[in-house]
């Protein structure tokens, strides 16, 4: 397994001179479907780097930061060599066609991976630039997307990283992912700048994601871990948002949430992210890893983790095919790395290394498959898709326990 992911993970590295001047290496998600660098799955790649060649990657991780902007944005995906394909241009969230990257972010974890990374090298002048990239683009969120809650709200689906999730469907209707009228919404994102107060203003989709905003919380833990003060306090306050007001204590789960506080009632892994997050309450984590993460008929199928609680009415094995809608129910590489620290945080130390065999089987009958039926292992998607390599750092987080996994984290 680790041989076949690092050949992925080489087979899919690409290194030049951006259009902005900038050196740059990242790994391609695929080589066809995907191939520039995205913000979430390079810092899956990055912690699959780490266990096998770690300055690869810290240097995936300072490409993510070579596409920074002046006042600390950094877009959730990077165009380095030529600009978006043209046939997808009116599909993604860029003001212009040229612009190097989109103008929307993806959960953003990178403290986190930056500091596990540091942790590795053993490199002052690393741990140095990160304590300069991550502040800055934490102060971008703080100023354009949190509001009077303190969380961080996104303005596009695909800001979460769960595209086509279901949980959109409702706020969003014909305008959802894969819908026929997806390129309406961007074209209006796209009018209004892709402001957050534009679009809170006018009453376009805005809505707090707990993966989105776990991600801003772990960003912060591995801030801290780096050093910097006050980010350890304000993982707290993010973590205690969250259990404000998008923990949904009737289901027992976190759910996303529109601005006049209501609960869009979805059965979403988006919900059962927060484990990962050593701030949260006991009896909110035992509730989510026995009533949720654990159960069979809900996120622990023979081959867990599904983007979609089995037992949700709109839980979808496949992807539609036709239109392809993903996050609707196969399980992605995505979803374990933020359940696996919370395993392991709250000792369920079989049940994680259960999980990552599974995984590690499910690839060795399969493929590294973009996604999975959870119910029968049947491996879906792109073929070649190099994030799956992140099975090898959620083995070693069984020996060596992450940031967010420790005491007194």
């Amino acid at each position: 397994m680790r041989r076949g992911a690092t050949a992925l993970l080489g087979a899919n590295w690409r290194e030049g001179v951006g259009r902005n001047g900038a050196d740059y290496g990242y790994t391609c998600p695929d080589g066809e479907k995907y191939p520039y660098q995205w913000f979430w799955d390079s810092l899956m790649h990055a912690l699959a780097w780490n266990e096998v060649d770690p300055a690869r990657a810290a240097r995936e991780v300072r490409s993510l930061a070579a596409a920074q902007r002046d006042d600390g944005f950094i877009g959730h995906t990077i165009f380095w060599d030529a600009p978006v394909r043209l046939a997808r241009a009116g599909f993604y969230n860029v003001a212009r066609r040229r612009d190097l990257t989109t103008s929307t972010i993806q959960p953003p974890f990178l403290g986190w991976v930056w500091a596990e990374i540091a942790e590795r090298l053993h490199d002052d002048a690393f741990a140095a630039e990160g304590l300069r990239v991550i502040p800055h683009f934490h102060e971008w969120i703080e100023r354009e997307r949190v509001d009077h809650t303190g969380l961080a709200w996104v303005i596009l689906p695909d800001e979460t990283g769960c595209d086509a999730s279901p949980v959109f469907d409702t706020p969003l209707g014909w305008k959802a992912h894969g819908g026929p009228g997806f390129a309406v919404l961007v074209h209006e994102a796209r009018r209004r700048g892709f402001s957050f107060r534009r679009a809170r203003e006018t009453g376009a989709f805005n809505v707090a994601c707990p993966l989105v905003n776990t991600s801003w919380a772990l960003g912060h833990l591995g801030l801290a871990a780096l050093g910097h003060p006050g980010a350890r306090d304000r993982a707290r306050e993010i973590t205690q948002a969250m259990v404000r007001f998008l923990w949904d204590d009737a289901a027992g789960i976190f759910r996303t949430t529109q601005p006049d506080g209501t609960h869009l009632p979805c059965d979403v892994w988006q919900g059962i992210a927060p484990i990962a997050l050593p701030d949260l309450p006991d009896a909110i984590s035992q509730r989510l890893l026995h009533e949720w993460i654990l159960a069979v008929d809900r996120f622990h199928p023979p081959h867990p983790v599904p983007s979609v609680s089995v037992s949700d009415p709109r839980f979808m094995r496949g992807d539609g095919r036709v239109v392809p809608h993903y996050w609707r129910g196969p399980s992605w590489p995505f979803t374990p790395p933020f359940v696996v620290p919370g395993l392991l945080r709250l000792g369920a130390h079989a049940e994680a290394a259960m999980l990552v065999a599974r995984i590690e089987e499910r690839l060795d009958a399969q493929g590294f498959r973009e996604y999975t039926d959870p119910l029968d292992g049947t491996g879906l998607g792109a073929r070649a898709f190099s994030c799956q390599a992140v099975v090898m750092a959620l083995a070693a987080w069984l020996d060596r326990a992450p940031i967010p996994s420790r005491d007194g984290a």
